[in-house]
């Protein structure tokens, strides 16, 4: 008998087997809510500290040429601002943003498609099928047949359900052109069924026949992620750096401009300066902790 279907993690949109599961070379990488805190509080300071109101300041307490010119090297590399346009679009085709939606909602559509016909089909057969053979016709007819969760599997099992129903209409069987003509009476055309191999040929080209990516060897990928996370950590340790001198020499308004400090806007509102220690730590609740080697928070 077909296997029942039921509102089981496997039926749902998200569930995947192990096998399918991208690998981690093929991940894009996502940057947390701190590291892009990170890059635009640095970007501040690189812009910020040019202006004459501090650049001779932070001269004097070391901030060189050399010490602003690495400051951009780390954050061009860790913002990816180096990567080529072709890795991004192998990235955004492998993490699924290009086909995801699209194929998705193709294979839910085909899915309930299944859900639909498959057991309407079976009662069909039960009731049109004379007794001392529906259960002969019945088994010939779903032969390796059966519902599937969604996902990939219902794209066979849908094409061959609607194979077995054409060959209902050829066959020259009485009681398999009963069982054809009562699907089309209740729903299942021509035209019905041909809506449903155009949707099933969309998946197996490929959600939409999107433009295939460009290749890009998977050493050459991982090898750029590698360095984009190395420059995050590297930007990361010379902002501290850097945020741990300098706070000690500027205001508080001089800090928010250069972005060594925050003010919470709850504190700010109320007319009470409060500053905030950046969340460099990697950690992306750090707003109400300490950065290593930085001041501790002004109350």
């Amino acid at each position: 008998m077909p296997k029942a279907k039921s509102a089981s993690a496997s039926k749902q949109p998200g569930a995947r087997g192990a096998a399918s599961e991208p690998s981690e070379v093929s991940l894009p990488l996502v940057l947390t809510a701190a590291e892009q805190d990170l890059l635009g509080r640095a970007l501040k300071l690189l812009v910020n500290v040019q202006a004459a109101p501090f650049v001779e300041r932070a001269r004097r307490e070391g901030y060189t040429a050399e010490e602003h010119r690495e400051g951009w090297r780390l954050f061009k590399l860790a913002s990816g601002e180096q990567r080529p346009l072709e890795h991004l679009f192998v990235e955004v085709s492998s993490g699924g943003v290009m086909e995801g939606a699209e194929r998705m909602r193709l294979l839910q559509e085909v899915d309930t498609f299944e859900n639909t016909w498959f057991p309407r089909a079976r009662a069909i057969i039960r009731r049109v099928v004379p007794r001392e053979r529906r259960d002969g016709f019945e088994a010939a007819f779903f032969k390796n047949l059966e519902q599937q969760p969604l996902g990939p599997a219902v794209i066979l099992s849908v094409g061959t359900f609607l194979r077995r129903v054409e060959g209902l209409a050829r066959n020259s069987d009485g009681d398999a052109k009963k069982v054809h003509k009562t699907l089309t009476a209740r729903g299942l055309t021509e035209a019905r069924m041909q809506q449903v191999r155009e949707q099933l040929a969309r998946l197996e080209a490929g959600a939409g026949a999107q433009q295939q990516p460009p290749r890009v060897p998977a050493a050459e990928l991982e090898r750029a992620r590698r360095e984009q996370r190395e420059a995050l950590e590297g930007l990361r340790d010379w902002f501290n750096d850097w945020a741990t001198t300098l706070r000690q020499v500027f205001s508080v308004k001089a800090q928010i401009q250069l972005g060594l400090t925050v003010m919470k806007r709850a504190a700010a509102a109320a007319g009470e300066v409060v500053e905030e220690e950046p969340p460099l730590d990697g950690d992306d609740d750090g707003a109400e902790g300490e950065v290593a080697g930085a001041e501790p928070q002004l109350g």
